[in-house]
């Protein structure tokens, strides 16, 4: 049977009162009462104020009153199958006394996330700088979106608490149901909610005890490249179209840079710079904000005197805008390249909604994307490039994540060497 008993903590004059709820003899909570005494007027004996005088008679009628709140709210919980946890002893003190816990609202996932987000341009990376990137702040406002989405179609507000095992298998039917996400999207979502709810657990919000047991998981990507050979093919291509000329010209300089669209798209003139001799771009990445030198390939400066030495032309000043058109144009360039082999990938289906495994011509499958992993993988498979080279133009953090990218396994290291030691015993 749950009992309730009113303790001091403190020895100060005005020392906080806490109610501890006892379940049984291994489940206790305890929480601030939101009263404080001076412990000469306290009873340890009785476990309430010394009646002797009308302050502390009113005290022990107010916590009398708190207590009997309690068990009523005990009661009806309990008859509701409603899980009983501190959270829910500070929520009910708090609906006693008539007001919000200033933290309370914290407690609940939606409130939290915003304020998490709100949070990151102060937040410090692990090399020491301040703030996150354009795209981490979307990322997670989109995990924002599906949890307010979620919440909408389940009509109840969630807790930080509540994120456990049985709200990650639902989660996961909505996201696969309801949002039609791919296996590998869905893993990643659910491994951001994870460090949303390990982030409020730091800030002293409850979690679960079942937290440590929420897992996300990855599914393998099939990585679309194009190989030295396409590249020319591509490059030799005629085009009479502007903007199909320009996209033609921006996948090339893609391929022999390495950069992610939304660095490649914002490279001029003005970022090349003479280094001991030699010609290189340089520039901040704008999602890891780390500083690339690369090195002007002579596919590269091919397409920079094909445009009277400049940079090709963009397709918009705002930046969501020039990728879309970048990856629109990209998909006809390659398909008047010729690019049309079967290829094993994956599509959007229009009347499903979902992402589905096939084989299709190759030129549906490219996406500016195409660039940064077509120069990791091409130039990986080369023996005289080594790995960290490479990793200092992508700016991979490691090598593992480098090889995860272009999907290559450990046996691959050994095919390398073997290949080498080859070469080595014609010579």
């Amino acid at each position: 049977m749950a009992t309730i008993k009113f303790i001091l903590q403190g020895k100060s004059q005005n020392s906080q009162i806490y109610l501890r709820l006892s379940i049984d003899k291994k489940t206790s909570f305890k929480r601030k009462t939101g009263y404080q005494i001076d412990p000469k007027e306290w009873s340890v004996s009785t476990g309430f104020p010394k009646t002797n005088n009308p302050s502390n008679k009113n005290l022990k009628v107010d916590l009398k009153t708190l207590e009997t709140f309690i068990e009523t709210n005990l009661n009806n919980s309990n008859s509701q199958g409603t899980e009983i946890t501190s959270l829910w002893l500070a929520d009910c003190i708090a609906k006693h006394l008539g007001r919000e816990d200033k933290n309370n609202e914290l407690n609940y996932l939606i409130p939290y996330t915003k304020k998490f987000i709100e949070s990151l341009n102060n937040s410090t990376s692990a090399s020491g700088k301040k703030g996150v990137s354009e795209a981490t702040i979307k990322k997670r406002t989109t995990i924002l979106n599906k949890l307010i989405k979620y919440e909408n179609i389940h009509k109840k507000k969630l807790k930080v608490y509540d994120v456990d095992l049985d709200f990650r298998e639902k989660f996961i039917v909505f996201l696969d149901k309801v949002e039609k996400l791919s296996n590998g999207t869905i893993g990643k979502y659910l491994k951001e909610v994870k460090t949303i709810c390990f982030d409020a657990q730091k800030n002293g919000v409850e979690v679960s005890l079942k937290l440590i047991h929420f897992k996300g998981f990855s599914s393998e990507t099939i990585k679309i490249t194009l190989s030295f050979d396409e590249i020319d093919e591509i490059q030799n291509s005629t085009f009479t179209d502007i903007n199909l000329k320009a996209s033609r010209d921006w996948l090339v300089i893609g391929c022999f840079t390495g950069q992610r669209v939304s660095d490649l798209l914002r490279m001029n003139i003005n970022m090349i710079e003479k280094i001991q001799g030699f010609e290189f771009i340089v520039l901040n990445q704008k999602k890891t904000g780390k500083l690339v030198q690369i090195p002007i390939h002579q596919k590269v400066q091919e397409v920079l005197e094909a445009n009277n030495g400049s940079f090709p032309k963009v397709f918009s000043e705002n930046e969501g805008s020039n990728s879309a058109l970048f990856n629109k144009y990209l998909k006809e360039v390659c398909k008047i390249a010729g690019l049309t082999k079967l290829t094993k990938g994956t599509l959007r289906n229009k009347e499903s909604g979902r992402t589905e495994l096939g084989e299709y011509p190759k030129y549906k499958l490219v996406s500016s994307h195409i660039c940064r992993r077509s120069f990791a993988t091409n130039f990986y498979a080369l023996e005289k490039y080594p790995t960290p080279l490479l990793m200092n133009i992508t700016a991979h953090g490691t090598e593992r994540m480098f090889l995860s990218y272009i999907g290559k396994k450990p046996i691959d290291y050994g095919v390398q060497l073997a290949k080498i030691w080859q070469n080595e015993n014609k010579t």
